[in-house]
């Protein structure tokens, strides 16, 4: 069982009663964020201005295919996505899974089934997470594209940012000497004290709500940096 369920879950279909027995039945079990969208529009427009950590998309809406929001979700995002639908043919499941779909529900289908498989997909992503990915307020640090991942847009980091937002993640919570900075990231101590200044704040455009007051990637005056997690934040 996921012991929290701040995790946000998008639920895209055009069954109004479904939508509204799915929404009230994870609300009962404990997922306090659940959102719904009844049309690939409405859908898009939720997954771009939410930071969501799960999807179930319905393959047939009244304004396109599944199928297409599925290959446009996977261009920019590895958000988790189970596929609710009534088609039930292998070669829907093939294209399914083919554009890496986590999960395939046939409908109809037991809620507890899809609260299972819900369960597990989230154990798998969060896992996989805590290893490769950091939250960082409203942003996750993904290491293994060297990017930052802002309501599903992602934005690359040059190579010297990020191994400087490595280091620091690597010593989450602890401040972190210029020094200690300049020594692993150029390799001296001396002569970029002012670049190193450049690179944090370029970094803190890409992280921060507001760079000019930031409150992931701090200031210890006189000592150096400290990245703050996400329940600190």
């Amino acid at each position: 069982m996921i012991e929290n369920r701040e995790q946000i879950i998008l639920i895209i279909d055009d069954d109004k009663d479904l939508l509204e027995s799915l929404y009230k039945y994870l609300v009962s079990k404990g997922y306090k964020k659940v959102l719904t969208a009844k049309n690939l529009a409405e859908a898009e427009f939720k997954i771009i201005n939410n930071n969501l950590d799960l999807i179930i998309l319905d393959l047939m809406l009244p304004d396109g295919s599944g199928f297409e929001l599925l290959k446009k979700i996977r261009k920019k995002s590895r958000v988790p996505v189970i596929i609710l639908s009534a088609l039930d043919g292998i070669e829907d499941k093939r294209e399914g899974f083919g554009n890496k779909a986590d999960d395939y529900i046939v409908k109809p289908f037991l809620p507890e089934d899809l609260l299972w498989r819900i369960e597990a997909v989230l154990r798998r992503s969060l896992g996989s997470m805590s290893e490769s990915r950091i939250k960082l307020g409203k942003v996750i640090f993904d290491k293994e594209r060297a990017m930052l991942i802002r309501n599903n847009k992602e934005e690359n980091l040059t190579a010297k940012q990020f191994q400087i937002l490595n280091l620091l993640a690597n010593n989450l919570n602890k401040i972190v000497s210029i020094n200690q900075i300049l020594d692993e990231v150029w390799g001296e101590t001396y002569g970029y004290e002012n670049t190193l200044i450049t690179h944090i704040y370029r970094i803190r455009e890409k992280l921060e709500e507001d760079p000019k007051n930031p409150k992931i990637l701090v200031t210890i005056k006189g000592l150096g940096y400290k990245l703050v997690s996400d329940e600190d934040v």
